[in-house]
């Protein structure tokens, strides 16, 4: 293993690339991250299963070809099956086995993020112990959390069974594997509370990709809150999956409040998912169609535009994760209202910026809105100190904080 210019770098990771005109394009925040790791390592190496077609569209939205980044030429890509499933596994496992195997013992620097039952990152800490390697072990997720919340939605039967025994099996995995590493980086308050105890060496990161030119200018902020004083509609707004752990349809719930209470706003979701066509028919029912958009799937550019002239951001997630949609908010100088898990807590502890609720209390949610509509100083003060906080954002500056443990702790 060399440890010229910082050594070299394995990475074992979910999936973040797509096939696009038969090329390999990576995510772009990613790729933000890979831009970070080529200028502090001799060599990059990171492995995933490449997304099918049909699952890409609806999660990764920008992605570029990996040679368009910077210091490409010290990068390698290592394509993993698309496994996930007993037999998929299983019929890729001693191929892949020796392949990470090989590659774990010619990286100096070893991450891992194992995410669920038959995914090839678990497989890569096991060999990772077997080889005696210190590694790093990275989680966006409460897993536990996350898993509970999954199975909660299931119907009763014999796929639930099968997939709770998946569950168990992880977490019993995964817990072991925090429990050998040699670092965690635990990326916000939620991740970090469900491991800290687990992990010898845990450390709490933020995972934000806010550059400079995301943070909304003095001129844009101060129109907001003009706006806001001469009491125009509400803009409300959020950004992310269709999907149940993002509780769309308790923010459905939240905006029918605000909407009988008798608030003038402007509603809009960004994003797609298997729930946009019952929040489509959930919003027409409630007799709010008419004031809620769903552009669906856009551009970055777009939704940081729109998020410049958005009020307040309301989310509503329903598991502890660290979703980088509240840091874009923030930096855009929206005030934000949603249920308060300790990572949104965390974001405006210093500055303020956001008003919060227990799990599950969308009308709680609605009342918030309401009082804000109501008390326009209060939100002007808490807009005002939403985009402070998002100042505090830097992606480059996180990511060298996590770059500089992973080589303080793996070293040697």
């Amino acid at each position: 293993m060399s440890d010229a210019k910082g050594g070299r770098l394995l990475l074992v990771i979910p999936p973040v690339v797509r096939t696009v005109n038969e090329i390999h394009e990576v995510e772009a925040d990613f790729a933000n991250n890979l831009r970070l790791y080529l200028a502090n390592f001799s060599h990059v190496t990171f492995a995933c299963p490449v997304f099918p077609d049909k699952d890409a569209r609806g999660v990764i939205l920008r992605s570029l070809p990996l040679e368009k980044i910077p210091n490409a030429g010290k990068l390698s890509f290592i394509p993993l099956p698309y496994a996930y499933r007993e037999d998929k596994y299983l019929r890729h496992y001693l191929p892949t086995r020796r392949l990470l195997a090989s590659e774990i013992a010619k990286a100096q620097y070893l991450i891992f993020s194992p995410h669920a039952k038959y995914d090839w990152s678990t497989l890569a800490a096991h060999l990772a112990i077997r080889q005696n390697r210190k590694y790093d072990m990275e989680s966006d997720h409460d897993h536990a959390s996350a898993q509970q919340f999954h199975l909660a939605t299931m119907r009763p039967g014999l796929n639930k069974l099968r997939k709770t025994m998946w569950a168990r099996s992880f977490l019993k995995t995964a817990e072991k594997q925090f429990s050998r590493s040699s670092l965690a980086l635990l990326q916000g308050q939620d991740v970090f509370d469900a491991y800290k105890n687990i992990a010898p060496n845990p450390h709490r990161v933020l995972n934000v990709q806010i550059s400079p030119e995301d943070h909304i200018s003095a001129v844009r902020l101060q129109a907001k809150r003009d706006r806001i004083a001469a009491k125009e509609p509400l803009s409300i707004s959020y950004a992310g999956q269709a999907i149940a752990r993002k509780g769309p349809l308790d923010w459905l719930k939240a905006i029918h409040g605000i909407s009988e209470a008798g608030v003038e706003f402007q509603a809009t979701w960004f994003g797609d998912g298997s729930l946009m066509p019952e929040m489509k028919r959930e919003a027409e029912r409630l007799g709010i169609g008419g004031k809620v958009m769903f552009p669906g799937s856009v551009g970055r550019k777009e939704i940081m535009a729109t998020l410049q002239n958005t009020d307040i951001f309301l989310f509503c997630h329903k598991t502890g994760e660290s979703p980088r949609c509240l840091g874009e908010a923030l930096a855009s100088g929206c005030a934000l209202v949603g249920y308060g898990t300790q990572y949104p807590r965390e974001l405006v502890a210093k500055r303020g910026g956001g008003e919060f609720t227990e799990m599950d209390d969308s009308q709680g949610l609605a009342d918030i809105i309401v009082c804000l509509d109501r008390d326009r100083a209060k939100l002007d003060g808490l807009v005002a100190a939403a985009a402070a906080s998002g100042r505090l954002l830097d992606r480059d500056i996180a990511m060298q904080e996590r770059i500089d443990l992973i080589k303080t702790h793996l070293s040697g």
